[in-house]
Order: C-alpha cells, then sequence, then structure tokens
C-alpha cells in the first residue's frame, strides 16, 4: 500500500479489522455516529483482514476509518 493511499484520509494510517465480524461491530458505531453525513462500507483487503470506508451521500469514497 503506498505512502498517499494510506494517508488519503486526514493523515492517520487506515484501522484494519482482522474479521469481517469485528468490522461489522465497528461499522454499526460509526454508523450511529456519523451516519447522517456519511455511508460506511466494509471492504476486504487483498492480503488480509478489512477496512472500514467512508463514502459521501453520493456514494463516492471520502476516507479510510482510522480509529
Amino acid at each position: 500500500m503506498s505512502s498517499a493511499f494510506v494517508r488519503e484520509g486526514g493523515g492517520e494510517p487506515p484501522r484494519v479489522w482482522a474479521t469481517r465480524e469485528s468490522a461489522e461491530l465497528s461499522l454499526e458505531t460509526w454508523r450511529t455516529i456519523d451516519g447522517r453525513q456519511h455511508d460506511y462500507e466494509i471492504r476486504a483487503r487483498p492480503h488480509g483482514g478489512f477496512m472500514i470506508a467512508r463514502l459521501n451521500k453520493s456514494g463516492g469514497f471520502d476516507s479510510w476509518v482510522s480509529e
């Protein structure tokens, strides 16, 4: 993963969850906190693990969840 790709969301590296289930639990929390302004989806990484993408309401990519 390139440095530019990692830092795209504001300078912090995105968080990686080991299992889809753990990512789903965090996804529900993010939807509760920020669901009016953004949509979220879980994306599998090619080399293992899962990341949560923050999307704008039109469906375009905004950033990766980093916390």
